[in-house]
Parts: C-alpha cells; structure tokens; sequence
C-alpha cells in the first residue's frame, strides 16, 4: 500500500486528474484478487512469474466476467491457461490474452500485418516469414526469474521448447526450419551477421498459434477497413513456416558469442548474487531506457517465392514499449470491445493472441502511440543497420 500511496501522490504532483482507488491483494489469498478483479471490467497483469502468481488471477476473471491481459513470456503458463480457462472463457464471455507486451506483440502483429500485405499484393497465401530483429536494451529481474524457474523444472523446460506449445503445428509435421535458431550465421537474405534471438521461442509460439487461429476462425481487413471472414488457407500455405534472428551488422564475434546461449541456470543465479545481473524489481535506468530501441523487419515469401518487407519498431522494448503494448491492449478492450476483430467474428471471449484477438484496433492505438508499422526494403549487405 505504501508504495502505490507513493505512486499515486507523485502522479497527482504532475497533473493527473484521475483519483483511482488504492487496492491491494495476495495471489495466496483468493478473496483479496476477487475484490480487485470484480471491481473492473478489464485487469492489466504485470506481476509475474505467472506461473507462480498469475492463475488465481485468470481464475477470478473468468469467474468474475473480466477480460484479462498481461505481459508473460512464460509459454507454459499460457498452454496452462489455454487447457484450463479456454472453454469457460469462450461460454462466459471472457478475453483472456497473454502475452500483450515486447513478447510478443511485435512479432505478432508484424506477422499479421506481412501475411495479408501478401494476400492483398500478390493473392496468394504465405509460405513463411522470417522475423530479422534489431534491438539495443537491458534485461529486467522478473524476466530473468521467470526463465531461470522455467530452465530448473525439467517439465516446463520440455514446454518451452516445444515449438509447437500453444499450436499451429503444420501437417507435414515439425521441420528444421520450425525448430530454434541455434547458429550464427552470415545470413544471405539481409547480408549480415545474425545469431539466436532469446525471445525467439516465446514469440514463434505466438505467432503460430495465431496462424492455427487465422485459419480455423480468421478474418481479413477489407477495403473500407472492415473485418471480413475469410478462409485462413488464403493467407497461410499450408507448409506456413516463421522463425526469428537477431542482426549483428559485420560484428560476426557478437553473433558466434550470442549462438553460444546463456549460462545454466545456477550460473545466472550465482551472477544474479553477485550483483551482476538484475534482482526481481530491478531494471534498466531511465537513461539507459532513453537510449534503447527496437526494429523487427519481417521477410514474408509466397507461395510463388514472391517477397514482401514489412516492419515495427519503437524505443525501449523491455520497459517503454511493452507499457505501450500492455495498456493499450488493456484499453483496446476497455473501450473498444465491440469493434475488436474477435467481436466482429462473433467470439465473445476465448484464450486468444493478440494479433487475432485485437488486430487491425490495437495496430492503430499503437500506431498513435508512437510504435511505427510500415513497408520496408531489405538491408543491403555492408549498409549500416
């Protein structure tokens, strides 16, 4: 309660007009998160691990009536979300959507956006995508804790890297080119150094349930800008593919370091003790944040081997931008419910993705929120990234 005491006098100190109540709950005490859920009509979660704290959240808003969005990257969390809430989400009413912050909106909508950019240009489906990514920002504890819990339970761990955790699972089964980018590579569609991308298998989860979704229950963005049903074959080619790399520029010693992965666990907890790495509650400073950024350029391919480029990008990811994507999910529902392309397809509620649940809605509020969306060129080999 101090804390939000402290929050709420510095807010009103700069201006705010909103006098919002001050309400406290304990994940172990049921009764205290059914009196901060039912007092809304939307929760925003940012208090993870979610596999530790986050189910008696989902719980009482499925219970309660109130649409739910966070900003995990715990994939086990939400296969364990879908499996239990997503039919009582379905027949109450209830948008649960996970994983509304830089894991993984970006990848997400760009993907969506690259995929009917494709349909409209060329009127064929997509083959795959791939999702170079450039970005300079620093890690936060709680995103540090949730990868370390994962990596030491030897289940969860299975879960994660299963690249098919939250489905879209092709027919011809899992390939090597669905499975984690483990290398460094000089990579010839961009003509640089790339290299595993740690949020990779989080993201690529996303964005194949997505396409699972696209194709049984999807929709396409007609000309006036309205939501038409449309068979999800069209869009996504039954081999569809997606993977995503980090870009190095020429820096080939970042590229073969980063391919090297992270300590073990019990490393990253030795540096995490020793001050080297952040504690849960700890991150990045303002300064450093100031000076982050992302870009993630989406390489799609049709069914013909026709490409298109397109791209997202904005400031800091960890921080800056994942409050962006969070809240303006949360307002997207909050505000704009019936005007959601779910909506307009008829789903009352569901364990959905972003992209399929709130598309075309939340790419304008984060558009007017600074967060860029556009066609692109590829990089050409030597250029300055």
């Amino acid at each position: 309660m101090a804390k939000l005491e402290a929050l709420k006098a510095d807010l009103l100190g700069q201006g705010h007009v909103v006098d919002p109540p001050l309400l406290v709950g304990n994940s172990d005490d049921q009764q205290s998160v059914d009196a901060i859920v039912g007092a809304g009509r939307v929760l925003l979660s940012t208090a993870g691990p979610f596999l530790q704290y986050g189910r008696p959240v989902v719980d009482a808003c499925v219970r309660l009536g109130t649409d739910y969005v966070d900003i995990t990257g715990e994939t086990p969390f939400v296969r364990a979300t879908m499996d239990e809430y997503g039919q009582a989400a379905r027949e109450r009413g209830v948008f649960v959507i996970p994983m509304c912050g830089y894991d993984s909106i970006p990848s997400d909508l760009g993907t969506q956006q690259t995929v009917e950019a494709i349909h409209e240009r060329f009127g064929e489906p997509t083959r795959r995508v791939d999702n170079f990514v450039l970005m300079k920002g620093a890690l936060s504890g709680g995103t540090l804790e949730s990868g370390i819990q994962m990596e030491k339970d030897p289940e969860l761990y299975r879960m994660l890297k299963d690249p098919f955790l939250l489905g879209g699972a092709r027919a011809v089964g899992v390939r090597e080119e669905d499975r984690d980018i483990v290398t460094a590579e000089l990579n010839p569609l961009v003509g640089h150094w790339t290299a595993p991308f740690m949020m990779a298998e989080l993201n690529t989860r996303v964005v194949r349930r997505s396409c699972e979704l696209f194709e049984t229950e999807g929709f396409v963005m007609g000309a006036e800008g309205e939501a038409q049903p449309l068979d999800g074959g069209l869009l996504y080619s039954k081999e569809f593919g997606y993977n995503e790399r980090m870009v190095l520029g020429d820096n080939e010693k970042a590229a073969r370091k980063l391919a090297r992965g992270s300590p073990p666990a019990e490393k990253r907890v030795e540096m995490r003790e020793a001050g080297r790495l952040p504690k849960q509650g700890e991150g990045p400073s303002a300064e450093i944040r100031a000076k982050s950024f992302f870009k993630m350029m989406f390489v799609g391919e049709s069914e013909s081997g026709q490409r298109l480029v397109t791209s997202v990008s904005g400031g800091d990811p960890g921080y800056t931008e994942t409050a962006k994507f969070v809240s303006e999910s949360a307002l997207s529902l909050a505000l704009q419910r019936d005007q959601l392309p779910a909506s307009l397809l008829g789903l009352r509620g569901g364990v959905l993705t972003p992209a399929f649940a709130m598309g075309h809605v939340l790419k304008a509020r984060l558009h007017n929120a600074g967060i860029e969306f556009k066609h692109e060129r590829l990089p050409q080999p030597g250029s300055k990234l």
